[in-house]
């Protein structure tokens, strides 16, 4: 990773995990000799996360020389109702997270927004095989639309992203009253998901609190990889040494 790690993550206040999500991927594509490459934002809500997203992609391009494409997808006019008690309806109600589009538009410069139902938004846009994804914000809140948005990313043509996708779980953690778990929510469209077959799970990113001790912060939990197991590029080396040595030191005199 390049050194400028720490100081890119402290540069935005509130969207820490975009920062590294995107360097992490940028760096995985600039290695697997990619020029370009895509960030995703599903759930967008008032647009905040996709601006600081087009503030931070010139700086990630910068370290690595990787151009970054941006894509939101949203509704547009807020949460649908919960279908049942998996979409957690005791912190999550019809009409959270609404959406001014012509502001949000007129502060967006050369990002895309995708506005509809992701089940439908999502799969046409991989139809159009884009520059790789390499970053993937999931913030649906609810558990059917992010299962909604993990079909389409199965049934998506593989080459559409790299082969370990960075991820960021938003509703995976967050306050006392949410109470996350695996029986619901964004936690069980992971498990059900890592259940469809053998070669795409993901996995959050081990031992990352203390890769980026002292930032140790709540939104690290929420960072996963998509890893594709049986993507053409996955076993290509990308390490930033050629050769990996660990010689015997001298003996002493």
């Amino acid at each position: 990773m390049p050194d400028g790690v720490p100081a890119l993550v402290q540069s935005t206040d509130s969207f820490p995990q975009y920062a590294y999500g995107l360097l992490l991927a940028a760096v995985q594509a600039h290695r697997l000799g990619l020029r370009t490459m895509t960030a995703i934002e599903l759930g967008v809500a008032g647009g905040n996360g996709m601006v600081e997203l087009e503030r931070l992609a010139p700086e990630v391009s910068a370290h690595t020389g990787v151009s970054i494409g941006i894509v939101g997808f949203d509704l547009g006019v807020g949460m649908p109702a919960p279908a049942d008690h998996r979409d957690l309806p005791y912190i999550w109600q019809q009409g959270f997270f609404t959406m001014d589009e012509p502001l949000l538009r007129s502060r967006l410069t050369t990002s895309r927004l995708c506005l509809g139902d992701v089940a439908h938004t999502l799969p046409v846009f991989l139809a159009e095989r884009p520059p790789a994804v390499g970053f993937v914000s999931f913030d649906l809140d609810f558990y059917s639309s992010t299962t909604a948005a993990l079909r389409a990313i199965m049934s998506g043509d593989r080459t559409c992203f790299l082969p370990r996708t960075i991820c960021y779980f938003d509703d995976t953690v967050g306050p006392h009253e949410e109470l996350h778990s695996r029986f619901a929510g964004e936690l069980l469209a992971i498990e059900e998901f890592n259940a469809t077959g053998p070669d795409r799970k993901f996995a959050q990113i081990n031992g990352l609190q203390h890769k980026l001790h002292p930032l140790g912060e709540s939104w690290i939990a929420g960072m996963y990889v998509l890893h594709d197991f049986a993507h053409r590029d996955y076993n290509t080396y990308i390490y930033h040494e050629p050769s990996r040595q660990f010689p015997l030191d001298p003996a002493p005199e």
